[in-house]
């Protein structure tokens, strides 16, 4: 059968991240949520002393408003959630975090970088909705953890698609086995060689890492690279017999990180 070697992520698909007519939910482990539009996912993690929320997709209240009602089907509740992580400062990840600061009083959690670069490069610098609209309560960089509860998030520093770009690792829970799952913050390489360069160097990074905690649980911030919308389809209906589609294993991990390396040569092939 013949298999894509990476993405197509072309105009329709950047089109597509601004897209509100269409949400779905998924509760991928026990305690990991994963809400999508059409191209970008948030997920919600639940801990022993609330939820901790990474990424808010784009900044319209549809979507935030998408992120509280899946958090209320699943059963939880959302005056608990305590936290916003984010991975970079590009508005489709920044999103509509202003709105969780104004209703729920989170902390927010950027690099100093991208909290920088979010204000000063906006990605729509023509339309001011995308603009920097909410203040970042605590700087996170290479090495810090973040702790809520029984959770521990384990922040990577890994710059390239973005200046500040971060990366995170932490524990899931699937009937009491733990796995450990690994989200690359900044899905494409930029536009420059210099910049390409940059974004190998802190995938080589981020991989040694997940190999040290023994990563076995891939999860993206976009759909078009991991069958996204197709793997939440089928963890909806997936019947309690049926494998996790989300633990795919250690060499499993090694071999989906190899599309960012294939993202980035084609990239480099362009320049």
């Amino acid at each position: 059968m013949d298999r894509l070697i990476m993405p197509v992520i072309d105009e329709t698909a950047i089109r597509a991240m601004e897209d509100m007519t269409f949400f779905t939910h998924a509760l991928i482990f026990d305690d990991l949520l994963i809400i999508s539009q059409k191209e970008t996912n948030c997920f919600v993690l639940k801990t022993s002393e609330g939820l901790i929320v990474i990424d808010a997709i784009w900044p319209r209240a549809e979507a935030f408003d998408a992120i509280v009602g899946s958090i209320k089907a699943v059963g939880w509740n959302p005056d608990q959630i305590k936290k916003l992580i984010l991975t970079h400062g590009h508005v489709d990840h920044t999103g509509c975090g202003r709105w969780f600061v104004e209703r729920y009083h989170v902390e927010t959690y950027l690099s100093k970088e991208d909290d920088i670069f979010w204000k000063d490069h906006p990605v729509k610098a023509d339309r001011p909705e995308t603009w920097k609209d909410y203040e970042i309560s605590v700087y996170v960089q290479d090495g810090d953890t973040i702790t809520l509860g029984d959770k521990v998030i384990n922040v990577y520093g890994t710059p390239g698609h973005t200046p500040g770009g971060l990366s995170y690792i932490f524990p899931v829970k699937e009937n009491g086995e733990v796995h450990m799952a690994a989200l690359w913050g900044g899905t494409t390489p930029p536009w420059t060689r210099d910049g390409v360069q940059c974004y190998l160097k802190s995938l080589e990074y981020f991989m040694d890492e997940a190999e040290k905690l023994m990563v076995d649980v891939a999860l993206s911030n976009h759909t078009s690279v991991d069958n996204g919308l197709e793997r939440i389809a089928y963890s909806k209906k997936r019947m309690v017999y049926m494998p996790n589609i989300y633990v795919i294993g250690q060499n499993g991990f090694r071999n989906y990180c190899q599309v960012f390396r294939t993202l980035s040569e084609k990239m480099l092939d362009r320049l």
